[in-house]
């Protein structure tokens, strides 16, 4: 059937707000490779963490930027999804909150060269990159479970992102603050790093997607518009 015009006015919205996360994360993602550029002569992207480009100049004013950049996107997300009743009760709110601020975070307080002691700057700024990783697939968890009649792949597939991402972020942190804590660490630490970064834009995009496709008043798959979101039951991942 042909789509009227509020029809075609929410599939538009649907995909500005996917562009503009999209480009939101391409900047945050400019930010890191600035930095990378700045400090390629003394930072190794294999070995070395993200936050050693805050030891050259203009390196950590780019953590920063990217830093906050997703804290920003996130903090809309979430607004979005309270808005359009896909999230609910304070625990997504509060989750987003903890992961924008710890974005930020990490930006402002910089860590250790190494071979120093650890100071409080570098104890504010290794819990936050970890509370950024850990609380993100909660707020996931939280959005695909409102949606009880799917009419797109997108609360599926957020579903598994979200419990592969929990599993690798326990995983990796499992390994490495054992590690950490006798002052070693995983082999190829920079590499993992830089590929959870792009992980988290990642999964910011999906988030957006599920978001702007399952909000009540958008256009479903068959040409219709879902006007309400039921009671949350979990999204069947084996559809």
């Amino acid at each position: 059937m042909p789509h009227t015009a509020g029809q075609l006015r929410a599939d538009q919205a649907r995909r500005d707000s996917v562009r503009t996360v999209g480009w939101s994360g391409a900047l945050a993602l400019a930010a890191m490779v600035a930095a990378h550029v700045l400090g390629a002569a003394v930072v190794d992207p294999v070995l070395d963490p993200v936050s050693f480009y805050a030891f050259v100049p203009g390196g950590g004013e780019a953590i920063l930027l990217g830093g906050t950049v997703l804290a920003v996107v996130g903090m809309v997300l979430v607004a979005r999804a309270y808005r359009t009743g896909l999230a609910a009760g304070p625990l997504p709110g509060v989750a987003m909150i903890v992961f924008a601020v710890a974005m930020v975070l990490v930006g402002v307080f910089p860590t250790d060269p190494p071979g120093v002691a650890t100071t409080l700057s570098a104890a504010v700024h290794r819990t936050s990159a970890a509370a950024a990783f850990v609380v993100l697939p909660v707020v996931g968890h939280c959005v695909a479970r409102r949606v009880t009649v799917p009419r797109s792949a997108s609360p599926r597939r957020l579903q598994r992102a979200t419990v592969s991402l929990a599993v690798l972020v326990m995983a990796f942190l499992a390994v490495h603050l054992p590690l950490a804590a006798v002052g070693s660490g995983i082999a190829a630490f920079g590499l993992l790093e830089r590929i959870g970064f792009v992980l988290m834009i990642g999964y910011l995009l999906l988030l957006a997607d599920t978001i702007d496709r399952e909000a009540p008043g958008t256009t479903s798959s068959s040409g219709s518009i879902e006007l309400a979101v039921s009671e949350p039951r979990p999204v069947d991942l084996a559809a």
